[in-house]
């Protein structure tokens, strides 16, 4: 039989944390039933929900709460288990661990005490997201939840504003329309962006709308519509550098130069105005020192 412990380097345990599925039941891996299987303990963020997909695939492994509300005392529970050579597997309500879902404190905990912590990856909502939204690069920021408060809510968004990453983010579906609002004052009604619902479940919807349409489709039948998990992809914007004429770039930067600006702000004044590159503005403030 395979033992799922052959990587230990000491008496403790082992803590796994397993991705579970985040609709469709399908969407496990083999290691992670394996897992899930043989470990001691199962922490999971609801046991009637995860009894469902245990009993599905046959695990009959005893399982303990470890939500937001408990995390910290269960947390110290928990490692005296590992310390004592028990292996226990974290999951949550879908997903994986820790990703906007309790998680942190037992792992951070479990790597003080030189526990070691071994990921069982799979289904991740955020991956299947930008992954499914054309929008696939190195770039971009996931930030969880955005805070109910509403002024925490604007400044985040702000603070993300015309970068050049994506940014992704979780709605609940009482909140998707005033977000959308927001989003309208801080861009504008024809910024696109992509909203995906309920991935890998029958109602399955990955689209890219405007902000203006988005919220004309979510005001039709809302209802039907604002029901489930939403993913919220806003594209980064993409620098088109050589359609700007140099000439005008140049006669921004001699006008800041001849109003006595400093070089720095002169800098970022540029760069915010063009959409611009740093690193572009600076070779062209060079060539004008120069003539």
């Amino acid at each position: 039989m395979h033992n799922i412990d052959q990587k230990k380097h000491n008496n403790y345990g082992i803590l796994y944390v397993v991705a579970t599925p985040i609709g469709n039941i399908n969407d496990i891996t083999y290691r992670a039933i394996d897992v899930l299987s043989k470990v001691h303990l199962i922490a999971t963020e609801d046991t009637r929900h995860s009894k469902k997909i245990l009993n599905f695939y046959g695990i009959k492994t005893k399982q303990i709460s470890y939500h937001k509300y408990n995390e910290l005392e269960r947390s110290k529970y928990l490692i005296d288990l590992l310390v004592k050579g028990e292996s226990i597997a974290i999951i949550s309500d879908a997903g994986t661990p820790s990703i906007s879902d309790p998680g942190d404190i037992l792992i951070s905990a479990a790597h003080k005490k030189n526990i070691m912590v071994s990921p069982v990856p799979g289904a991740s909502s955020v991956i299947s997201a930008i992954s499914s939204s054309g929008q696939a690069s190195n770039d971009f920021k996931f930030i969880g939840f955005l805070p109910k408060k509403i002024s925490q809510k604007i400044n985040i968004l702000k603070k993300n504003n015309n970068n050049n990453y994506s940014l992704i983010f979780f709605e609940s579906p009482n909140r998707v329309l005033s977000t959308l609002e927001e989003l309208k004052n801080i861009y504008n009604g024809d910024k696109e962006l992509i909203i995906a619902r309920e991935i890998t479940k029958i109602y399955e919807d990955i689209n890219i709308r405007s902000v203006n349409d988005w919220i004309e489709y979510y005001n039709f039948n809302e209802n039907e519509k604002l029901k489930g998990e939403f993913v919220f992809i806003i594209p980064k914007i993409e620098v088109i550098e050589n359609k700007i004429p140099d000439n005008e770039v140049e006669d921004f930067i001699k006008l800041l130069l001849e109003n006595d600006i400093s070089y720095n702000i002169s800098v970022k004044v540029t760069c915010k105005h063009f959409n611009i590159k740093k690193n572009v503005i600076y070779k062209k403030y060079m060539n004008l020192a120069k003539k």
